[in-house]
């Protein structure tokens, strides 16, 4: 293994960023922050116009973060082909990945280390949604996940820590998707190497605050799901596709109707149907 000393292996925490200096410092020092003693941390600049490269070409190693690299396109070339430019300089056995406007608990690469088993295509954890003045607990049951319930939902999450051969083995981020890449790679992932295990631990804060961009509710993260489909829709079982329907159908956040929630009930995720016909019917009816 490539290693800075004898015990713990190298991790790669990847971080593709544009044009959001003060956000990517917040996410850096995340990383320089954890527990876990042995990271490189490698920012991949895709045609930032503000202060981010003098901030990056600041950066030395300090606390867990043994090495640092940084990328730079000259011209943007998208989050994906950043990420990817990443991960095929990683110098480490593991990959795992930060969103520039996110971040990671300072456990969080030790407790997905301390869970990893080659047997599982990878390990992610539950993560915390916040909204700014509240922050929720999303995705936090613990256990393995097969490949027929990763194509109902995304349980891998947002990010997750592999092997680095194994996602250079299945070819990486899949650059034509306009959304929804990290629900392709990791479905590649489990297609190749067997179902994931997540733990407990809310180990990722995912930034849903006026600071950032997310796609909720853009067509564009609705087109990520149709591409999706169009890859891996013929492994779907009858439940798999109502279960994308209503994905798809909550990005748009268009209305539930009833008989659509009755057929759906039949293909489980029960709780979060009932919320969301609820919440849009609702919506629907106080703009009568």
């Amino acid at each position: 293994m490539t290693q800075a000393d004898n015990t713990y292996p190298l991790v790669s925490v990847y971080i593709p960023t544009k044009n959001r200096s003060s956000l990517l410092q917040r996410a850096v020092n995340s990383v320089f922050a954890q527990t876990y003693p042995n990271i490189e941390l490698i920012i991949c600049d895709d045609g930032s116009t503000d202060d981010t490269s003098a901030f990056t070409q600041s950066l030395t190693p300090k606390g867990s973060v043994k090495f640092i690299k940084t990328l730079a396109n000259a011209t943007s070339k998208g989050a994906c082909h950043a990420r990817n430019q990443a991960i095929a300089s990683a110098r480490g056995d593991f990959v795992t990945g930060l969103d520039d406007d996110d971040l990671f608990q300072p456990e969080r690469i030790s407790l997905l280390i301390a869970a990893y088993e080659p047997k599982y295509a990878f390990v992610c954890s539950a993560m915390i949604w916040d909204n700014g003045p509240t922050q929720k607990v999303i995705d936090n049951v613990p256990g393995i996940y097969h490949l027929s319930q990763q194509l109902d939902y995304n349980e891998a999450t947002t990010q997750v820590l592999v092997e680095k051969q194994r996602v250079l083995a299945v070819g990486g981020f899949d650059e034509t998707f306009v959304a929804c890449q990290d629900y392709d790679l990791w479905t590649r992932l489990m297609l190749a190497f067997g179902p994931l295990k997540r733990i407990a631990e809310p180990t990722y804060v995912i930034n849903n605050t006026d600071s950032t961009q997310r796609l909720t509710a853009n067509p564009k993260s609705a087109k990520g799901y149709d591409q999706f489909f169009s890859k891996h829709g013929h492994l779907m079982s009858w439940k798999n596709r109502r279960n994308q329907n209503f994905m798809k159908l909550r990005r748009l956040r268009k209305r539930y109707p009833m008989i659509t929630l009755i057929i759906d009930l039949g293909s489980g995720h029960i709780a979060p149907k009932v919320r969301y016909f609820l919440r849009s019917n609702l919506g629907f009816l106080l703009k009568k």
